[in-house]
């Protein structure tokens, strides 16, 4: 009974471990909108977004796109890893592709965005509203 007890103590923590990120990285999530509604694509257009992480001094070598899901408008970063990214603040890139071409012209180049968020915790949703003015 003490054997059982102590692999279902081990077990668990491992569980636990595994559930809290051990890497200390995280799955961000969000949606995007337009008109206040989810923006949603044919089959032939996709959204790229990605995330540039904002540094004090130097420019950011790493960069993290997102997994976009075009018929609910939501996303998630998962990191080139599939651990996600390390917390911080970012700068979010929009394309808007079809045919290779981004049909929002640059609007919300890496220069230009005016999203910037800062995620703490695997619960912090993330919102791109591309009506925002910057």
């Amino acid at each position: 009974m003490r054997k059982v007890s102590f692999v279902l103590a081990a077990l668990a923590a491992g569980l636990l471990a595994a559930g809290c990120g051990g890497s200390g990285k995280l799955q961000t999530r969000g949606r995007v909108l337009k008109g206040g509604q989810p923006f949603t694509l044919p089959e032939d257009e996709y959204v790229r977004l990605t995330f540039i992480p904002v540094l004090e001094k130097g420019r950011a070598e790493d960069y993290y796109v997102a997994e976009y899901n075009r018929s609910d408008a939501t996303f998630k970063v998962a990191g080139k890893d599939l651990k996600g990214m390390p917390p911080g603040k970012y700068k979010i890139m929009v394309e808007h592709l079809r045919n290779r071409n981004d049909l929002l012209k640059g609007a919300f180049s890496e220069a230009r965005t005016p999203f910037v968020c800062e995620v703490k915790t695997t619960a912090d949703e993330v919102t791109v509203d591309l009506d925002q003015k910057k």
